[in-house]
């Protein structure tokens, strides 16, 4: 199977909750399902965000333990509702579903919800949202193990904050506002310095001065 036609599969079953395609590989065995599942894993990447800037398990897991930071984006921007059709579910931002099971319909049977939003219920605390693009979509490509990165173009105006982690190196804080202050179009982007509260375990954000 050709880059091209794992491709035009992907982007049919993001479209369509029925594929004959994938029908007639589905009956040969669980080999196939398998085989179209790591493909579209090839071809399709998802871009995670959460709803809870504030959460401590968030900071600790994807922000090196309070050290990095947290950019925030507007959702109602253009760049999140791109979808080239009213059924195209690819390039448009959509909930993820917390659930105790596993999807278990047949694989040509299956929704782009059971495909690419559903997870366990352990990971509710998230409150995830994606979009799922394609890969070959991205501006760049990175060389990187286990897996290259797939690096796109976000507009500024997507962009509304940032918010420094509270174990933020000073001279990392400060080359951050520097990077943030010589692009224009971020100029008006709100910075803020998370701050622990120091009598309970949360989180407090306070303005940049």
């Amino acid at each position: 199977m050709t880059y091209a036609q794992v491709m035009a599969l992907a982007e049919h079953l993001a479209q369509s909750k029925q594929s004959d395609m994938l029908g007639t590989l589905q009956a040969v065995g669980t080999v196939a399902a398998a085989f179209i599942t790591g493909k579209i894993d090839q071809v399709l990447g998802a871009f995670c965000l959460s709803e809870v800037p504030d959460s401590l398990l968030m900071w600790a897991h994807y922000a090196s333990s309070h050290t990095g930071f947290v950019v925030e984006f507007d959702s109602m921007h253009p760049w999140f509702h791109e979808q080239k059709s009213e059924v195209d579910d690819l390039r448009r931002i959509r909930r993820v579903y917390y659930r105790d099971s596993r999807p278990s319909a047949p694989l040509s049977e299956m929704s782009v919800i059971e495909l690419f939003l559903v997870k366990s219920s352990h990971w509710a605390y998230e409150r995830e949202w994606r979009i799922v693009r394609p890969l070959m979509d991205a501006a760049e490509t990175v060389a990187a193990a286990p897996y290259p990165v797939a690096l796109f173009n976000v507009p500024p105006s997507a962009v509304t904050g940032v918010i420094t982690g509270a174990r933020m190196a000073s001279e990392h804080e400060e080359g951050l506002r520097q990077a943030i202050f010589a692009n224009p179009g971020l100029r008006d982007v709100r910075i803020r310095r998370a701050v622990a509260d120091a009598s309970h375990f949360l989180l407090r954000f306070e303005d940049d001065t």
